[in-house]
């Protein structure tokens, strides 16, 4: 499968990634990609940027760059059983694009199956969340027929990840499981890379083999094409300066 965009890259400001943004919009640009999403943790995550950063984004960066439209985003932080976000609401109203995922640096440690689902469900029940980040880490496991019929009430996508294969070990299985259940409540799906180098940019091999194998039809995969992914994404937060090519 060839993607129109990649959906989760960082950039070195994030402090363990290694590229910058333009040298990711780059690499985007040399495989043929329509847009990149540049979507940098929050900061409860060590290393990462203050919130004056993702306050700034919208403004410093143009909307497109070098033929590639650039998605202004964060990967926000889930920080207590509460499903709260590490990213103030005001910041994230600026942004196009919200991912939000459980850390091991920034999540409560010794939770039970349970309060994990819970944490889930009521991320589920936020508005400016967008897509769920790899759901399918071992370390947060959760009852996912619960959360992901509640991704398809809340009209978040799921993320399949490349980079869990081997940044996350352990989450094939699970991953497997929600891309299965993904296909089976029609809840919509994005294949990202979870970059942290350029060259990563568009890797999407694993995230779709996972789709392929669960039968995940093309049309509910978003970023295989743009415009797809543009009018799913463009009404969630009034962003109406997207090209519609």
């Amino acid at each position: 499968m060839k993607i129109a965009g990649d959906t989760h890259t960082h950039t070195l400001i994030c402090q363990h990634a290694f590229s910058t943004l333009l040298e990711n919009i780059r690499a985007a640009a040399a495989k043929g990609h329509r847009f990149l999403a540049t979507t940098e943790h929050g900061p409860a995550m060590p290393g990462a940027p203050f919130v004056w950063f993702f306050d700034s984004l919208p403004n410093a960066v143009p909307r497109e760059v070098e033929g590639v439209v650039v998605i202004r985003g964060c990967e926000a932080n889930i920080t207590d059983l509460s499903g709260a976000l590490d990213i103030p609401e005001g910041s994230l109203r600026r942004l196009d694009m919200v991912i939000a995922s459980m850390h091991r640096p920034t999540f409560p440690k010794g939770t039970t199956r349970e309060e994990r689902t819970a944490a889930w469900l009521a991320v589920a029940q936020n508005p400016r969340v967008d897509v769920i980040g790899h759901l399918g880490d071992p370390r947060f496991d959760a009852d996912y027929e619960a959360v992901i019929r509640a991704f398809r009430e809340g009209g978040q996508a799921v993320e399949l990840n490349s980079s869990s294969d081997r940044s996350r070990p352990g989450s094939g299985e699970n991953c497997r499981r929600i891309a299965a259940l993904c296909r089976e409540h029609g809840v919509p799906v994005v294949l990202s890379t979870d970059a942290h180098f350029c060259t990563a940019i568009g890797e999407v091999d694993w995230a779709a083999s996972l789709a392929e194998e669960a039968g995940i039809p093309e049309e509910q995969i978003l970023n295989l094409d743009y415009r797809r992914f543009r009018d799913w994404l463009a009404p969630r937060h009034g962003i109406w300066d997207l090209p519609e090519e």
